[in-house]
Formats: structure tokens, sequence, C-alpha cells
């Protein structure tokens, strides 16, 4: 594991009487700002819709919000291809709209995260202008620059990439050859979108001018975009070629072992510094926090995230866990993993908030990965489970992705048929059963909407209690009001049958709740491993009427049911 540099955290910064930061226990609604709500009728969302629709988030127990970019940017990558860390794209509104969403938020008792994105910018973005126009520029090593192979050409007589490395979304050379500086560039992403070059110390200082720009304004937080590519290989070796590369099967990315090109130590320094930064005097007024994004190795996913734990200040910095998305849908899998992780979170400092994303704008809706009545058990998981749990825009609804034909595609990561790309999951939030879902007023929408939006929508699930929506609002209330499934700890139970997984919250000054869900397709008897507990939600809507309205020793589960029951006779205190 990677070694920390001599700093300690240690339960001594921890006692009884510190106060509980926001995002311990906070549910965190992802916005994908394109798609939930556009205010002037121009068929793409904006920050004045998203403000419009916070009343709604409050019904869900929504306790902050993270925005996908909404920053100026040519949208090679739809926001990610940032040409301005600082203001906002006019298609989504005004700084000052940014300003209004942020009062209004607040006052609404949500936090907000907005995205930072700090291995690339767009090829637009004046620090690129300035670093391609010369080699002796005051910005000219503010981007990876390299010369092609010596003395090895192309058919055409044009130099050869200085090596292998691929970027993530074509699968192509992830370098491109720039005219006016004649060398390489590195785009691990799109050809749009050049790598920083964050050994630069003054690329550094910059960002942290981004993320104080935004802190000043009233923001609370950061969600750091892929950050393992912030830190390569310092000699520029070549990746090693994957042994496991199934031609025709995996896409073109994987034929290569990303060993070199991105996940280099070095990524704990500069995340440290930006730890540095939210941990400001000036800040001192609330507390503030980010999380990154990466996802671990399978094979051993816990050493990754607690490499983030470690090297990062949980103080203030937590790595999604995206055991909701990697994690195999089986009860063994999670009793495990639960039980390592959360255990290893202990034992190196209270401190450690665990953040479970089970969806994003990068991965396949939740219903259409697991199915329907497994994404209402996984919703009750979610909402139960410790830490900061993020809800993608329209999971509560049971929204699934959404064929796209050929003349929408817009994601670059979508090629020649091969592949899909992020489309199907972006498509508009379902508002209600009206023209184009209530998302517009205008005559046309940027994605198409859904062909179910007039039965999944927000109207028409807010009037059935068997909806996942009511599913989703009661977990929210419960999770806002209960300090046990808020702030709690956690106990995996060992001895339940093979396909259960049972765990309980508790809090010594609140009641216990337990979590009990059925990962098969058959019927499943279970007995409780407390005294008495009394059954106040259940994933399947058919067993809603018939819930034991008194304290029980044992369940007889549906295939696929969730159930979240009160512990009776348990004191804590």
């Amino acid at each position: 594991m990677y070694a920390l540099y001599n700093r300690k955290v240690t339960k001594q910064q921890v006692t009884p009487n510190t106060p509980a930061r926001w995002p311990e226990g906070a549910i965190v609604y992802h916005i994908y700002p394109r798609s939930f709500q556009d205010a002037n009728g121009d068929g793409i969302g904006d920050l004045p819709g998203i403000s419009q629709r916070l009343p709604y988030l409050k019904t869900l127990g929504v306790n902050a919000i993270w925005m996908s970019p909404f920053y100026p940017s040519p949208m090679a990558d739809f926001g990610y291809d940032i040409a301005d860390y600082c203001d906002v794209d006019p298609r989504f509104g005004t700084l000052d709209d940014f300003k209004q969403l942020l009062e209004t938020a607040h006052k609404h008792d949500i936090k907000v995260m907005v995205d930072l994105v700090p291995n690339h910018s767009s090829d637009e973005h004046p620090w690129f202008k300035t670093s391609r126009s010369s080699k002796d520029n005051d910005k000219a090593n503010w981007y990876i620059w390299r010369d092609g192979k010596a003395h090895e050409y192309d058919d055409a007589g044009k130099p050869l990439p200085p090596n292998n490395w691929r970027d993530v979304l074509t699968g192509g050379s992830a370098w491109q050859w720039d005219d006016s500086r004649q060398q390489f560039y590195l785009h691990s992403f799109d050809v749009k979108q050049p790598d920083l070059n964050w050994q630069n110390p003054d690329v550094r200082e910059a960002f942290k001018d981004v993320m104080r720009f935004w802190l000043d304004l009233g923001v609370d937080g950061f969600r750091v975009d892929a950050v393992y590519w912030m830190a390569k290989e310092p000699l520029y070796l070549d990746d090693p070629i994957n042994s496991d590369y199934i031609e025709g099967h995996d896409a073109l990315y994987y034929e290569l072992l990303h060993t070199n090109s991105q996940g280099w130590p070095p990524v704990f320094a500069y995340l440290s510094e930006m730890c540095y930064v939210l941990k400001d005097a000036r800040y001192k007024d609330k507390p503030r926090f980010m999380v990154t994004e990466a996802y671990p190795e399978r094979h051993n996913p816990i050493e990754t995230y607690l490499e983030f734990y470690v090297g990062m200040d949980p103080q203030v910095a937590a790595p999604f866990n995206f055991e909701g998305i990697g994690l195999p849908w089986e009860a063994a899998a999670w009793r495990v993993f639960l039980n390592r992780f959360h255990a290893a979170l202990n034992q190196l400092s209270p401190l450690c908030v665990s953040s479970y994303a089970f969806g994003n704008h990068d991965q396949w809706r939740l219903a259409t990965r697991l199915g329907k009545d497994r994404a209402r058990s996984a919703a009750i998981l979610l909402l139960t489970l410790p830490g900061m749990s993020f809800v993608y825009y329209g999971e509560e609804l049971g929204m699934e992705n959404v064929p796209i034909p050929p003349e929408y595609v817009h994601d670059p990561a979508a090629r020649g048929g091969e592949n899909t790309g992020r489309d199907p999951e972006r498509t508009p939030m379902q508002w209600d059963a009206s023209a184009h879902a209530g998302f517009t007023s205008g005559p046309t929408t940027w994605l198409p909407i859904a062909a179910n939006y007039a039965e999944c929508n927000v109207e028409n699930e807010s009037n059935d209690p068997t909806s996942s929506l009511s599913l989703y609002r009661k977990l929210g209330l419960l999770r806002n009001e209960k300090q046990s499934l808020r702030t709690g700890g956690i106990k995996v139970f060992e001895h339940t049958p093979s396909d259960v997984l049972v765990f309980m919250r508790s809090h010594p000054d609140d009641d216990s709740y337990l979590t009990v869900i059925n990962f098969s397709d058959k019927p499943v008897s279970c007995t409780l491993p407390v005294p008495a507990a009394k059954v106040v939600v259940s994933s399947n809507p058919m067993a809603l009427a018939d819930l034991p309205d008194k304290s029980i020793d044992s369940y007889n589960l549906q295939p696929h049911e969730a159930i979240l029951c009160l512990v009776v006779g348990i004191s804590q205190k």
C-alpha cells in the first residue's frame, strides 16, 4: 500500500463531542445538468431548471447535490472538456444563475458539490492555446508534450507517437501530433482533451485557485474526476499487452494493461495538496469535502480504496466506493466486502467516510443493469449503508437505459455502432406525462425521452405508494430521521442463509435497524439474528399491504426482496 509520508491518521483526532460533518450519512443526488430540467425551452437542461426542482429533491430526503460540469466547453465530451474552469457555459445559464442556485439550495438545507476535472482541459482553453504556440512560453510545460520516436515515421512521413498509450474513449493512440509545436501532446480521453502536466507546480497552484474560486462562492465540496490519470510513469514507458484481451469482445482500450499511463503514486501527493485547500482557515465556517473518482483494481478493491484514505486526508476527502457497480450481485460477495471494508476503515480512523455510488453518468442505469426487482432491493441496500449514498438522477423512478437512434448519438465513446456509448443513461428526467415528460417546454430534447415516460415519471409515481419513488422517499425520510441509519456503526451477520445478506446499523442514542436482502430468484425463509424486529420497509410492492404489524423473529423473503426492520428490545445506551 502507498506510504503515508510519515503522517498518521489516529483515533485521537475524534472525540465523543466532535460534531458530525455534513458528508456523514448524506444522501447526495447526482445531477447531469443537460438532462435534469430545461427552464428556457431550448431542449437542454440548465441551472435555473435545477433551482426550480430543488423542492422536489427535498421530498426525497436529499442532503446534497453533485452536478456534472456546467463550465464553458466546446462539448467534445459534453462538458468534461473545459475551456474555462471559473465560469458557466451559456447553454446552462450564467454565473449569477449558479449563485442563485447555491443560495436556493442552502435555503433548503441542501449542500452543493461541483465537478472538478484536473487531468485535462479543452484544447480551446487559453492555457493550451498558449502552451501549443511555442516551446518556450510561460505555459509551455503546462501540458504533456513529447517528441516522436527517434528516426521512426509512418507511411505519410510523420513521426510515430512516443509510446503505445491509448485514449479511453476510442482505444486509439493517446498522442496527437501538433504542427505548431512539432510535437505530440497526450490526451488520455478525447483528442480535444489534452492532459495537464501535474508534475508542474504552476499547474497545481492554478487548480488550487480554481478550488478557491468556487469555495469562496460558497460551494460545499467537489467531485474530482478521473484522478488516476493525473500521475503517469515518469519515463513514459509502454503499457504492457493484456494477455486476457479478447479481440472483438473487449473494447480496444483493454488490449493493454494501463500500468504506466495512469495510477502512479504521485497522485496521492497531488490530492493531498488539494485537501489542504479544503482545510484552509478561510473555510473554517463550515466543513468542505471532496470525493475522488477512481475505479479500483478488482483483485483487491479494498486495498485500492484504502490507498486513497491513507494518501489523502479523511477529514476532508474520500474515494468513491464503486462496489455497487463492480461487485457481483451476490450475498456472499457483499457479506465479505462489507465486513472487510468497514473493519479496515474503523482500524484506520473514525474520520473515514464511505461513499457508495451504485450508478452514474458513465454506467448503465440500475434498473437496466440489475432488473427492476433487484434495483428496488439495491435502493434499500444503498440507503442503509454507512457514509454518503449517491443517487443518480432518475434512479428513484426506476428509469432505464433508452435506445438512442444513430441521428441522436452524441457521446464520442459511441463509435461506429460497436459501442452504444453513455447516451442511453443520460436521457432527460421524466417529470410527468405531458409532452417531453415535462423536461422542456420547447419543441425537442437533446436526447430522446424514454418510451415509458407516461407511467415512469415523478407525478405518476408520487401518487402510488407501491412505486419506486415512494420507496426512495420512505428510505430518505428514515435515513434523515434516524441517527443509527445516518451515522451509526454497521455489524454484518455471518450465519444467515447463503443467498441472504443481513446487517445492523446502531447508534448509542437511537434504535437499531436491520437490513435483510434476498439476492436470489427464489423465496427464502430467514430467521432474524436479533430477538425481535418489526418490518418497516419492503422492496416488494406486493408485500406492502401484508407487512406484519408486530415484532417477528423470522420472515419469508420473496425473490429479490429486501426489507428494513426496526430492532425491538435492544438498547444501545
